[in-house]
C-alpha cells in the first residue's frame, strides 16, 4: 500500500518535469530570425515579432495535451488517496500506533458487548450518556496491544443519540449512544467483531453510520464494511514485529433474522455471512487468510458468530467447524453469540500448528437473561400434559443454569512472539474471569454505579467481603466465577494461567 501511494504521489512530479522540458523546446532556435538581414551589424533593421512567431505548432500541441493529462493525473491521485483514507474502508495495516520494536504483541480477546435497556437507562444523565463506570475495573483484562471484542448492535445509528434503544429486535432496536464507543475505546478495545444480525438492527444506513462512529473513536470493525465488499475481512494489524490478520463471519444457524430479509441483495454483501456449514465456513476463511497473508499477515484470528443464546456447550457444528478452520490456517478461533462462556481447547491445524479455540467468551458487558419460546409458551399454558410438564421443568433448569452463566465471562491474552524458525508463536497465555456486579443497593441518584464488570480473581481470596458487594451471596457468586471459568480452560493443558489475582499476573493459586 505504501509503495502504491508513493507511485501515485510521484506521478505528478514526473509529469511536471516532462512539461518543463517540453516548454523549453516549443520555440524554434532559428538564426535567420535572430538576424534576418544576414548581416552582423548591430544597426541592422529587424522586423516586428508577434507572440506566435517562432512557435513549433507540433510541440505546442503536445504541451497542451501533457498539461491536460498531468492535471487529470493530479486530481486522480487526490481522489484515490482520499478513498484509501476515508472512513468507508476497513481499518488496515499500521492503524495502531507504529512500533517497530520486535518485542512481540499481546492479543486480547473479549466477549460480546450488548448493554441491556436498564444498563443504558442507568448510563443516562443530565450531560448525556456515560458507560465508563461499567468497564472501569478492566485495566488488566483489556490491556492488550491488540484487543478484540464483539458488538451486538449499532452505535448512534440515527445521529445525535436519537432513538436509543437496547431492546432486541429490529427497527430502532439495539441502537446504543456514541458514549458506548467512547467507553470501549477508553477501556482499551481496538477492534470489534461486527458480523451478526444486530449489525443491521437499524438498517443498512444505520450500519454505515455505526461504523463511522466506531472509526471516529479509533475502533476498527471486522466482518462488516460500508460500501466495498472486496475489503471484507482484509484487516491486517502490525505491531511489535508481529503482523496479525483478523476476519469475522456470521453463521446462519438457529438465530432469527440471520438471513436479513429486509436488506437488498447488494446490501447483504456488506456483511461476511454464510450458512452453518463447516466446509463452507472453512473455505471462506481459507480464501480470506490467503488475501491477508498476501498483505503480510503471519498469524490469523478468525471470529465466528455461531450457536444459539444460552447454549452451555459447543454444538457438533461448532466443534467440526473449529477443526476445519484450524486446517484452513487459523491460529485462533473465537466464538460469539452464545452469550455464555464455554470451554476452550487446542486443536492441531495447518503444518501441525496449535490453534487456540474459544467457543464462547460470554458477554463482556451486558445483563442478559435466558428466554425461549418453549419456556414462555409452556409457562403461560393453563393446563399441561405430563410430557409438557417434563419439558417445562427441563427448560426451567436450563434457564437457571444459563442465567447464572450469563453473569460470567472471560478475556484471554496471548503473548505472540517470533520464534527462532521465523514463525509467529504463542509464547504464553492467561485468562481473566469476569463477573457482572449488579449493585441493587445503588439508588436512583447514583444509577450509573449500578453495574460494573469485575476482574473476579482480584476479589476471590479476600479475607473479608469487599465493600462493593451488596451481600455475602453476591460475593460468593463472584468467587464461584473464578472456579467455573477455570474449569473451562483446563483443556489448554496449563498453557493458560489465571491472571488478575491480587492485582498480579500469571497466578494460578487463588484459594476459594
Amino acid at each position: 500500500m505504501k509503495m502504491l501511494l508513493k507511485k501515485i504521489a510521484a506521478a505528478p512530479v514526473r509529469g511536471a518535469a516532462r512539461i518543463a522540458a517540453a516548454f523549453g523546446g516549443i520555440f524554434r532556435h532559428d538564426a535567420s530570425s535572430e538576424n534576418p538581414a544576414g548581416k552582423g551589424t548591430v544597426n541592422a533593421a529587424r522586423p516586428r515579432r508577434r507572440l506566435v512567431d517562432g512557435v513549433d505548432a507540433d510541440r505546442f500541441t503536445r504541451l497542451c495535451v501533457m498539461l491536460v493529462v498531468g492535471f487529470a493525473t493530479l486530481i486522480g491521485a487526490i481522489l484515490v488517496s482520499a478513498a484509501l483514507h476515508s472512513g468507508s474502508r476497513q481499518i488496515n495495516v499500521d492503524d495502531l500506533p507504529a512500533d517497530d520494536t520486535p518485542d512481540g504483541l499481546t492479543l486480547t480477546l473479549g466477549g460480546d458487548i450488548m448493554p441491556t435497556q436498564d444498563m443504558t437507562d442507568c448510563a443516562a444523565g443530565d450531560n448525556g450518556y456515560n458507560y465508563h463506570h461499567y468497564l472501569s475495573e478492566l485495566s488488566g483484562a483489556l490491556s492488550g496491544d491488540l484487543t478484540v471484542a464483539g458488538l451486538c448492535g449499532q452505535i448512534d445509528a440515527y445521529g445525535k443519540d436519537s432513538r436509543v434503544s437496547s431492546m432486541g429486535g429490529f427497527d430502532t432496536g439495539m441502537n446504543y449512544p456514541e458514549a458506548l464507543a467512547e467507553a470501549m475505546a477508553d477501556a482499551g478495545i481496538h477492534y470489534v467483531m461486527g458480523a451478526n444480525a444486530y449489525a443491521f438492527a437499524n438498517g443498512y444506513d444505520g450500519m454505515c453510520q455505526s461504523i463511522a462512529n466506531l472509526h471516529t473513536h479509533s475502533i476498527g470493525v471486522t466482518g462488516l464494511t460500508r460500501n466495498d465488499p472486496r475489503r471484507l475481512n482484509t484487516g491486517v494489524i502490525r505491531r511489535g514485529g508481529v503482523c496479525v490478520g483478523l476476519a469475522g463471519y456470521n453463521c446462519r444457524e438457529l438465530a432469527e433474522n440471520d438471513d436479513l430479509p429486509f436488506l437488498t441483495a447488494e446490501q447483504k454483501t456488506y456483511i461476511s455471512q454464510c450458512d452453518a456449514d463447516a466446509d463452507e465456513l472453512a473455505e471462506r476463511a481459507a480464501s480470506d487468510i490467503a488475501k491477508m497473508r498476501a498483505s503480510g499477515a503471519e498469524f490469523f484470528v478468525i471470529c465466528v458468530n455461531w450457536g444459539s443464546a444460552g447454549s452451555l456447550s459447543p454444538s457438533d457444528f461448532m466443534r467440526d467447524a473449529a477443526k476445519k478452520l484450524a486446517k484452513a490456517g487459523a491460529d485462533v478461533v473465537v466464538g460469539f453469540g452464545s452469550r455464555v462462556p464455554m470451554e476452550m481447547e487446542i486443536v492441531k491445524g495447518a503444518a501441525d500448528r496449535d490453534c487456540y479455540v474459544f467457543y464462547s467468551l460470554g458477554v463482556l458487558c451486558g445483563d442478559n437473561q435466558y428466554t425461549s419460546k418453549t419456556l414462555t409458551t409452556l409457562s403461560k399454558a393453563k393446563s399441561l400434559s405430563d410430557e409438557q410438564k417434563k419439558k417445562l421443568s427441563a427448560e426451567k433448569k436450563k434457564a437457571t443454569a444459563a442465567n447464572v452463566a450469563m453473569s460470567r465471562s472471560m478475556t484471554v491474552s496471548l503473548k505472540l512472539v517470533r520464534a527462532k524458525n521465523g514463525s509467529i508463536e504463542v509464547e504464553s497465555g492467561q485468562y481473566y474471569p469476569l463477573f457482572l456486579l449488579k449493585n441493587t443497593l445503588s439508588g436512583e441518584e447514583n444509577a450509573p454505579m449500578k453495574y460494573m464488570v469485575l476482574e473476579a480473581a482480584r476479589y476471590a481470596s479476600a479475607e473479608e467481603r469487599p465493600a462493593l458487594f451488596a451481600d455475602d451471596a453476591q460475593w460468593q457468586r463472584c468467587r464461584e466465577t473464578v472456579t467455573a471459568i477455570g474449569a473451562l480452560t483446563e483443556a489448554a493443558g496449563g498453557k493458560l494461567l489465571l491472571a488478575g489475582a491480587d492485582g498480579g499476573d500469571g497466578q494460578n493459586d487463588v484459594k476459594i
